[in-house]
């Protein structure tokens, strides 16, 4: 199987992506390892996505961007994000994909205001606006003639010419991705698809932690198999945590409150009901997201509490709170809580990472025709701290970017004969068995690779995570290859490229806080 471009992952990264090349002729495979064409971080995203306010400016973002990151961004990134990205949003979200966004009742539209930006910028449908914007690149992506879907398909490894040539002379040469090995869940097959340019658009790693926004899918795939491959990966131990997912004793119900609650007045409180952000931050609950998150957790280190409270029915009516936020609204009343009369239990929750796949401004890694794009890439504009709502609007900017290069740079192609897929297909371990190791992975990664973090603590989890790795390499040559053993698999490499970055790095900035001091 061939295309001319191959793309994993559906989220707004990689569909955009294949959108933008197959509208110009490039032949796409853009494969999903779910089922269905929701299971994406994209479709989970409630506050909105940045554009250009009233009285905004691109020096305004831009600023905002590095301040949120304490000045660790890449600047090159976060000013041609701060440029480009909201003409895109125009030219992409609303003409092209038309993504109905709330106005108010005089056709204008309606900016949320999150942590960390200086002024109201966030468009948004209702608290929902990334399932929108995913159902609409779902009705795009499946009528498009040159873009073939594949869902059920998971990659396993990247073609990769110096490891998998049968022509030893390939080893000897620049390495270059050739497309993926690809796992068919439903014909019980490997089979690889060669392109001449392959995309990852994976997304990210929350799924290695105990208390997580995004979807059990989130396993780091991308990030092991680019580790794999070779690629570059930098600032892997800026996880960013969302400081309010709401509380439930069963982590997996756990569910992401919109920093635009926040925005639009809601107020963290203790068990007393006293505020306590004002302790912690000048901008007290707008504060940047690891501000707000570390004050969190260090309330909770204090009062023994399981968790604060998120006060919204204090600040406003009834009537608004379910207009504003009818998708946190219907969701909490699944749970018996009713935000329009009791504050919400909150805690934070790991959300976004900062790091991964190091590429240029277009998207490049450091191997040849490999692109990355999305949570899965790391462009620096993020830097140790990512501004509210600017997921979104990077994964635009650099998959129009991505989709530009690829179409610029169509060089010639040929590849070696490849060597087959030895691994044998089979049934995967007892679900006791895949559960307990990956709880084994949350627990650790949570209690030592979490908010704040010891030298002591993060030696004690690589120790866990290199003894697990061996656990997984032991079950996967018994039961072979399966979704189950390579999404562990996955989850224990992901959880050790953090650990080992975080015990690389003493310094503290944004995410990444050490609390024992600074060696030398």
């Amino acid at each position: 199987m061939d295309c001319d471009v191959l793309v994993v992952g559906n989220g707004i990264a990689g569909s955009v992506t294949a959108l933008l090349l197959a509208e110009q002729g490039f032949r796409v495979i853009l494969l999903t390892k779910g089922e269905t064409l929701e299971e994406t971080n994209t479709a989970k995203a409630q506050g909105g996505i940045v554009f250009r306010g009233p009285g905004d400016s691109p020096t305004k973002l831009y600023e905002d961007i590095m301040r949120a990151s304490s000045g660790s961004s890449a600047k090159h990134s976060a000013l041609l994000v701060a440029r480009l990205g909201p003409i895109l949003v125009k030219k992409i979200l609303f003409e092209y994909l038309n993504v109905p966004f709330d106005r108010d009742g005089e056709g204008n539209l309606d900016f949320f205001r999150e942590g960390a930006h200086s002024l109201r910028r966030i468009l948004h449908v209702k608290d929902y606006t990334g399932r929108i914007i995913q159902e609409m690149l779902n009705q795009k992506v499946s009528a498009h003639p040159l873009v073939e879907l594949k869902s059920g398909f998971m990659s396993l490894e990247l073609i990769i010419s110096s490891f998998y040539a049968q022509d030893h002379a390939w080893r000897y040469k620049p390495r270059e991705c050739w497309g993926a090995y690809v796992f068919d869940r439903k014909k019980r097959e490997i089979i690889p698809i060669f392109a001449r340019n392959t995309v990852l658009a994976t997304g990210g790693l929350n799924a290695i932690y105990e208390y997580s926004s995004g979807g059990p899918w989130n396993t780091g795939d991308g990030l092991a198999m680019a580790a794999r491959a070779g690629a570059h990966l930098v600032n892997m131990e800026y996880v960013q945590f969302h400081p309010t997912l709401f509380y439930s004793t069963h982590p997996s119900d756990s569910f992401l409150i919109s920093e635009a609650v926040r925005g639009e007045g809601a107020e963290l409180i203790d068990h007393q009901g006293r505020p306590f952000m004002h302790k912690y931050h000048p901008l007290g609950d707008l504060a940047p997201r690891d501000i707000v998150a570390r004050a969190i957790f260090r309330e909770l280190q204090s009062t023994r509490e399981k968790c604060v409270y998120l006060d919204l029915c204090g600040r406003l009516s009834p009537e608004k709170i379910k207009a504003t936020f009818p998708g946190i609204y219907e969701e909490l009343l699944r749970h018996n809580l009713d935000i329009t009369k009791d504050p919400i239990p909150v805690v934070p929750g790991a959300h976004f990472l900062c790091g991964g796949i190091l590429t240029d401004s277009w998207g490049r890694t450091n191997l040849g025709r490999l692109y990355a794009v999305g949570e899965v890439a790391c462009t620096g504009l993020h830097g140790a701290n990512r501004l509210a709502s600017t997921s979104l609007l990077e994964a635009l900017t650099f998959s129009y970017r991505v989709a530009h290069r690829i179409a610029k740079s169509q060089d010639g192609f040929s590849c070696s004969s490849i060597l087959p897929w030895e691994e044998k297909i089979g049934d995967p371990p007892p679900v006791s068995v895949i559960e307990g190791l990956k709880d084994m992975v949350k627990g650790n990664t949570w209690k030592y690779v979490g908010l704040i973090r010891h030298r002591q603590g993060l030696s004690h989890a690589r120790e866990v995570f290199l003894q697990l790795y061996k656990e997984v390499v032991t079950l996967r040559d018994r039961h072979g290859i399966s979704k189950e053993i390579l999404e562990l698999t996955n989850m224990v490499e992901s959880a050790l490229l953090v650990t080992e970055s975080a015990l690389r790095n003493s310094r503290s900035c944004g995410t990444h806080f050490r609390a024992d001091p600074p060696e030398g």
